[in-house]
């Protein structure tokens, strides 16, 4: 996770100063938290698979005052294209709690002024605030060469245009979810797939068009808003539904409220070419505009069986099958150095944290915030837990493991006593998980590579291991035994064979010169155990069956080791 924050106290102090360092991703998105502040900059998002979380959406706020009238140094103005203060150009980012902004002013004066241009694929939305005036939301492709031009090496892999108004069949799609969107002229408007969930739509008092779609006449869905309220501040009658910025354009309302502000015509033509067809329509309008037929005459009013076929995986699943409210749960993980992510630098050093993403499924995502000399309670003292409940939501899980750090008496700021204050500090991490609908599960720390005279592992943790037991089992809560995996792998190694899980590094290594004897550490043969051990004692199996099973199990965990660093 990369911290977003003004006063320094984060990774960068600035949201565009994160996506210019953040680097590429893998299947897991990068993970951005914004902390509360307002933001005043211009923002450009090229890198795919980004997620950006605000800490809280009215309290996180990006705002700037771009508008068409704007100049370049030979007087000519620059449009509304290069007006917004938030651009998206990378596929699969996802925006939520936060409040993105235009305050350039009333579009009669400033011309148009986009919040927030949405041009890549793949886009979600979640319990965001879009805020301008005129043309608050564009949902299209980039304009060359003037928006091209302007972003440089930041254009990513978005769809390009020479005119957006006839531009080509698009393939790309946002999806809006519990967002609201606050402007007055044409504040909606676009040519790509959208899909709007329980969004809010509010009319500014100068009244106008809620949309202005810009459908291609070739593809079969445009705007399509799904049980959305609509509203505003303008007289009663004053705002539309939308009009056609191009000829065939669709937009469609279905189960939305719609209050005295919407006009009892609907929608409305744009000129004598661009005017309403069958392609725009309502189902099950509700409020003080139901069913206040006939709208425009031109527009369909739509049966049970038209609106049957309008569904989000027809308008959005495209060749992939994409499903963006099927949102993908999150594994969050509080630890140690024994599950943290190591670099290059650190190798062979690895936790067993580092190859969980190659091992878990696709329908899973893994976000590994362990870090070495955190205990239970510097974990929570240094805030990194607040940053996790920022981000967690209902079906993710919260996995939580220590006592390493925990046993330290020599070290106030992180020692914890087994049977007083260890079961407090979990007990925080079990309530953080549980008050946003996660699943907090409890791990207990894995063996240290410790033996006896007889070559038998020692238990080295005291009571912790104890402690969380006797916690999850008077909480409700799921416990994973890693100490009794990782004891009885050791019992099968041996004191010698126990050399290939910890990290022992023999003098030489480019990071270790003079080799490294460490007897806590792993390295990528032992993570990759553990993490196995991990995954299948969360499938229900036996420590035995996970690691002493059958020649086929033993065939599995020999071609994970040969893949070490694909799994790296």
């Amino acid at each position: 996770m990369y911290i977003v924050a003004q006063d320094g106290t984060g990774h960068f102090t600035g949201l565009q100063e994160a996506m210019d360092g953040i680097p590429e991703s893998g299947r897991t998105p990068v993970l951005v938290l914004v902390k509360k502040g307002v933001y005043r900059e211009k923002v450009v998002v090229w890198k795919n698979n980004v997620r950006i979380v605000g800490e809280d959406r009215d309290e996180t706020v990006l705002t700037w005052n771009g508008c068409a009238k704007d100049t370049y140094e030979n007087g000519e103005e620059k449009g509304t294209f290069l007006s917004s203060t938030l651009m998206i150009t990378g596929h699969n980012v996802e925006v939520e709690n936060l409040t993105i902004r235009n305050d350039a002013g009333d579009g009669r004066d400033v011309g148009q002024a986009v919040a927030v241009y949405a041009a890549g694929d793949r886009g979600v939305w979640r319990n965001c605030r879009l805020i301008a005036h005129q043309d608050t939301l564009f949902c299209g492709p980039l304009r060359i060469p003037n928006v091209i031009e302007d972003v440089g090496f930041r254009r990513g892999n978005a769809e390009a245009v020479s005119r957006v108004e006839d531009g080509h069949l698009s393939w790309s799609r946002q999806y809006f979810e519990d967002c609201y969107i606050e402007g007055d002229v044409d504040f909606i408007f676009g040519s790509y797939r959208c899909w709007f969930e329980r969004c809010t739509l509010f009319m500014g008092t100068r009244g106008g068009w809620y949309t202005a779609a810009n459908t291609h006449a070739d593809q079969p869905y445009g705007m399509v808003f799904h049980r959305c309220r609509l509203t505003g501040a303008c007289e009663p009658g004053k705002a539309m539904l939308g009009r056609p910025w191009r000829a065939h354009a669709r937009t469609v309302f279905l189960e939305c409220d719609m209050d005295e502000h919407v006009a009892p015509e609907g929608f409305a033509d744009w000129d004598e070419i661009r005017v309403v067809t069958e392609r725009y329509g309502e189902w099950r309008t509700m409020g003080a505009r139901a069913d206040q037929f006939p709208r425009h005459p031109a527009q369909t009013r739509m049966t049970d069986e038209d609106a049957a076929v309008i569904t989000l995986p027809a308008v959005l699943g495209g060749w992939d099958g994409w499903r963006p409210d099927w949102r993908t749960p999150t594994w969050f993980l509080c630890g140690d150095s024994t599950m943290a992510t190591y670099g290059p630098d650190r190798a062979p050093m690895t936790g067993w944290g580092q190859p969980l993403q190659s091992l878990v499924p696709e329908s899973v995502f893994v976000q590994n915030e362990a870090i070495a000399g955190r205990s239970s309670k510097s974990f929570v003292d240094q805030q990194r837990l607040s940053h996790i409940e920022s981000c967690l939501r209902p079906g993710d899980t919260l996995v939580v493991c220590f006592a390493h750090n925990d046993e330290k008496k020599d070290d106030p700021l992180r020692f914890t006593t087994a049977r007083g204050t260890f079961p407090k500090y979990l007990g925080l991490y079990i309530d953080a998980a549980r008050s946003h609908g996660a699943e907090p599960i409890l791990v207990t720390a894995i063996a240290r590579g410790l033996f006896d005279g007889d070559g038998k592992p020692i238990p080295a943790h005291g009571d912790y291991p104890q402690a969380m037991k006797d916690l999850a089992a008077e909480r409700g809560v799921r416990l994973i035994d890693l100490e009794a995996a990782t004891m009885e792998m050791l019992r099968q190694a041996g004191p010698e064979g126990a050399k290939g899980i910890f990290c022992h590094v023999p003098a030489g290594h480019p990071n270790y010169p003079e080799g490294r004897e460490d007897n806590s550490h792993l390295q990528p043969h032992g993570a990759i155990r553990i993490a196995r051990a991990f995954l299948e004692l969360m499938a229900g199996k036996t420590v035995e069956a996970s690691q002493s099973g059958s020649a086929a199990d033993s065939e599995s965990l020999d071609r994970m080791i040969s893949r070490e660093d694909e799994i790296l």
